[in-house]
């Protein structure tokens, strides 16, 4: 049976209005073996707290999700909790000039992170998959930073919709990956329109550091909604995928669900994806 981890930004709307204890727990109880934080949310617990409530509900943490930024100032908490992988969730670049920029960046990171026996790792959208020439962008990104220090998760949901095999660029990669995200879905949309650093983000927080869901915001997450399914039912053959990962030593499997489907909440689609994948892989 295989080891299945949850990236805490599936959680939603529950995850932002329930302390993290209460997430940890919800999350053991559905079934998965361990966590990945987002956004360098661990729920304002210390390290000391927060390794104890992830051994209390018996979960492991290899990875978390934050910005660039603020990777090497979270490095002395990280060690002490246990990660292996600090993760940019996604950077900003539409040409060379800023896919160099930050590989730069990462690479940077990754030799502070090495000191703490940490990783670096970056992680795809869609827009990841726009060319230069015969490139993807994310080629590019991992031509140029540090095999040692720097790894990739391949999120497959995102690879799959922008039109890529995420089996076959896998294995192309094997040496560069370290994890998966585990999303289904149910079409090919393409490439999402590349973002410079430049333009002005969609992502607006209030007072309290909460998102304020501006109209490009809301039409972006409809646009995510209309291809989410459950696992198992859309156009991912996750077989083949993990077939692939066993083969080239990916181990660290994390679903991330971006929305509900077939009418049910969050909660209860996230149960059906830990169940599916732990009954048919």
């Amino acid at each position: 049976m295989e080891t299945i981890y949850l990236q805490l930004y599936s959680l939603g709307q529950y995850g932002e209005t329930h302390p993290m204890k209460e997430n940890l727990k919800e999350v053991a109880e559905m079934g998965y073996d361990g966590v990945e934080f987002a956004g360098n949310n661990y729920g304002g617990l210390s390290a000391e707290e927060l390794k104890e409530e992830l051994a209390k509900n018996h979960l492991g943490c290899r990875s978390v999700h934050l910005g660039l930024d603020q990777i090497i100032p979270t490095l002395p908490y990280l060690k002490e909790i246990g990660v292996e992988y600090a993760i940019d969730a996604m950077s900003a670049f539409s040409n060379e000039e800023e896919i160099l920029d930050v590989a730069r960046q990462l690479n940077e990171a990754g030799k502070e992170a090495a000191k703490y026996g940490i990783k670096v790792g970056y992680h795809n959208h869609t827009q990841e998959f726009n060319k230069i020439g015969d490139k993807y962008f994310l080629e590019i990104l991992m031509e140029n930073t540090d095999p040692e220090n720097v790894v990739f998760e391949l999120d497959c949901g995102w690879a799959t919709a922008a039109g890529a095999d995420a089996a076959e660029f896998l294995k192309k990669y094997a040496n560069r990956y370290v994890a998966i995200h585990v999303k289904e879905n149910s079409k090919v949309i393409g490439p999402e329109k590349p973002r410079s650093p430049k333009d002005p983000s969609p992502f607006k927080l209030d007072e309290n550091g909460r998102p304020i869901i501006t109209e490009e915001m809301r039409k972006m997450f409809e646009e995510r909604a209309s291809w989410n399914c459950g696992t198992g039912q859309g156009i991912i053959d996750w077989k083949k995928i993990f077939s692939v990962c066993h083969e080239v030593g990916i181990d660290l499997f994390v679903v991330e669900r971006e929305a509900d489907y077939g009418g049910m909440d969050r909660m209860t689609c996230l149960k059906k994806d830990v169940d599916w994948l732990k009954t048919n892989l």
